[in-house]
C-alpha cells in the first residue's frame, strides 16, 4: 500500500475517531428525544434508562395535541403560529437579501464597504441588550403580540448575514449575462427578474432555509413579545408541560420536541441540493 506522507494513515484514523465521537455526542441527544417519544411515563422516568422503548406507542404524540383529562395539551395552534412566523420570516428575508445583495454586488458607491461591515456589527449586539428598546417600540407601533411584529424582528435579525450571502452569490454570476439581455432589449428590471433571480435560486433557498430554522426555533423574543395563548409559538408553549411543582413529563416534552424537528428535517431534505450550492457559491469574494 502506497502512502503519500509518513504517518498519514494514523493521522487519518485519529481524525476519523474524533469525528465519530463528535457525531455520537451530537446524535445521541436527538436519538434520546426520539426514543423517549415512544416510551410510557414509567419507562421514561425509570432508572437505569433504556436505550430502546420496551413497548412502542404513539400515545405521547396524541397527548401532545389532545389531552382532555389534564387539559395540558399543546394543540395545533402553537405549531401553526410557528409555521406562520417562520414562513413569513423566510420570505421577507429572502426578498430583502436578494435586492440588497444585488445592489452591493452590481453597484459601486461611496461607503459601500463601511455599510456592509456595519450590517454585521449591528447584528452582533445581543438580543438581551436590545430587549427594552424593542419592547417599547413594539408597544408604540402596536406590534406587540402580533405575527407581523415577530416576523419583522426575525427578518431584521437574519437580513445582514443573508445579504452578505446573496451578495457573494450574485457576484459569482457573470455580469455579461445581464449586459447581453439588455442589448437584446430587456430593461434592467426584466434582466434581473428573468436571468439573475432564476440563477440565484440556490442562494435564495439557502437563505430561506436558514431564516426559517432561526424563526422556527427562536424562543427569547417570542417569550417577551407575546402574551396571549393564541399567539405564542411552540417554543414558548412547551413550557406548559412543566407543572406548578416542577414536575416534568419527559415523555410529553420529548414528543413535542420530536414533532417540532419534523418541519426542519423536511425543509433541509427538500432544499438540500440548493442549500449546499447556495452556501458554497455565496462564499466568493470580489
Amino acid at each position: 500500500m502506497r502512502v503519500g506522507r509518513k504517518g498519514s494513515i494514523p493521522a487519518k484514523i485519529g481524525v476519523y475517531c474524533i469525528l465519530v465521537i463528535w457525531a455520537l455526542f451530537t446524535i445521541m441527544p436527538l436519538y434520546w428525544v426520539f426514543s423517549t417519544t415512544f416510551k410510557n411515563p414509567e419507562e421514561a422516568k425509570g432508572f437505569p434508562p433504556t436505550l430502546f422503548p420496551r413497548s412502542f406507542s404513539l400515545r405521547n404524540i396524541y397527548l401532545v395535541f389532545f389531552d382532555p383529562e389534564q387539559h395540558r395539551a399543546l394543540g395545533f395552534r402553537p405549531y401553526l403560529n410557528s409555521l406562520i412566523i417562520a414562513l413569513g420570516t423566510s420570505l421577507i428575508t429572502a426578498a430583502i437579501s436578494f435586492f440588497a445583495g444585488f445592489g452591493f454586488a452590481r453597484y459601486r458607491f461611496r461607503g459601500r464597504e463601511i455599510l456592509l461591515l456595519s450590517l454585521l456589527f449591528i447584528n452582533m449586539l445581543p438580543l438581551m441588550a436590545r430587549v427594552i428598546p424593542l419592547f417599547r417600540m413594539f408597544i408604540l407601533y402596536r406590534l406587540y403580540d402580533t405575527y407581523i411584529g415577530l416576523i419583522l424582528l426575525h427578518a431584521a435579525s437574519q437580513a445582514p448575514f443573508a445579504t452578505w450571502l446573496m451578495r457573494g452569490y450574485i457576484w459569482s454570476i457573470p455580469k455579461d449575462l445581464e449586459d447581453s439581455a439588455m442589448i437584446d432589449g430587456c430593461t434592467r428590471g426584466k434582466a434581473v427578474r428573468r436571468i439573475i433571480a432564476p440563477l440565484s435560486a440556490p442562494g435564495l433557498a439557502a437563505v430561506a432555509v436558514l431564516s426559517f430554522r432561526y424563526a422556527w426555533n427562536e424562543f427569547t423574543a417570542a417569550l417577551i413579545l407575546t402574551t396571549s395563548e393564541s399567539m405564542r409559538p411552540y417554543t414558548v408553549a412547551i413550557h406548559k408541560f412543566v407543572g406548578d411543582h416542577s414536575k416534568i413529563d419527559w415523555h410529553l416534552i420529548s414528543a413535542a420536541s420530536f414533532i417540532s424537528i419534523i418541519p426542519i428535517i423536511i425543509a433541509f431534505a427538500f432544499f438540500q441540493r440548493y442549500f449546499v450550492s447556495g452556501l458554497t457559491r455565496g462564499a466568493v469574494k470580489d
